[in-house]
């Protein structure tokens, strides 16, 4: 297929209605990806200070009880010795979200620019304000021809929206969000902890991948397929990340930490 040359494209009439006559002009995204691994390296940041950090906590802890063995953890003392603590994993919990929220508006950006540079300018103006998920069906099932609904990128899609969803409503993630009463004022048996948190980012993060390289894959324009060097760099974080290994009970509110520097983790 003849490309059309390079040029600018001042209005939307400019554009050529067949997908595989372009690039150019090339996608300008919205650029959520770097939001994703500069909360990825931030993380990794701050578990190397939590690994670093708990020992000396747990010492002061047990000191502390020693000391005070009937008095209760609302004590100034006791507050002052977890306060670094308590800063560092609030941090880790913030960007495991930030990573989570921003991996969802990414995989939709690449759901239109695979649209947009796969499918013919009709049907992809038409399905540019369906829902991710139906997007991803019509996208999928337009370029296999096979259906996708029972696949695990289409599942894995599912989630990421649906809390996404949920988290850009104000709503509690860890809560079913039937209604605002029972999101927001019914208490969790648990509260996230962080071995919780991590874990759930590591499944939502590895189907963000999952999605995006099966996208890329179907894609029939060479632009739009291929390997993605952010994907790439995302995978290299994750598996830092694996390489610091909780040991908990329960909801892991309390938990000690291992790195482990063979870690055979994807």
């Amino acid at each position: 297929m003849e490309r059309i040359l390079e040029k600018d494209f001042e209005t939307v009439a400019d554009l050529p209605n067949d997908p595989f006559k372009m690039p150019p002009p090339y996608w300008r995204s919205s650029g959520t990806i770097f939001h994703i691994t500069d909360a990825l390296d931030d993380l990794c940041i701050s578990l190397k200070k939590l690994i670093e950090l708990l020992p000396k906590i747990n010492y002061l802890l047990d000191e502390y009880y020693k000391q005070n063995p009937d008095v209760d953890d609302d004590n100034g003392e006791f507050s002052d010795i977890c306060e670094p603590l308590w800063e560092i994993e609030s941090k880790i919990k913030l960007k495991c979200e930030l990573s989570i929220f921003m991996s969802a508006i990414e995989i939709e950006d690449l759901l239109n620019q695979i649209s947009v540079y796969n499918l013919h300018k009709d049907i992809s103006e038409s399905i540019e304000k369906l829902s991710p998920t139906e997007k991803f069906l019509i996208i999928a099932t337009s370029l296999t021809e096979v259906s996708v609904k029972d696949s695990h990128q289409f599942q894995a899609l599912k989630k990421l929206i649906s809390w996404r969803n949920a988290y850009a409503h104000g709503h509690c993630t860890d809560r079913p969000a039937k209604s605002l009463r029972h999101n927001h004022l019914i208490s969790p048996e648990y509260y996230p902890a962080v071995p919780k948190e991590i874990e759930h980012m590591l499944i939502q993060i590895d189907g963000y991948i999952t999605i995006s390289e099966y996208l890329r894959s179907i894609s029939i324009n060479e632009y739009t397929g291929g390997t993605s060097y952010h994907d790439e760099e995302i995978k290299k974080f994750l598996k830092e990340v694996r390489k610091y290994n909780f040991l908990y009970d329960n909801n892991g509110e309390i938990y000690e930490l291992e790195y482990l520097e063979s870690s055979n983790n994807k």
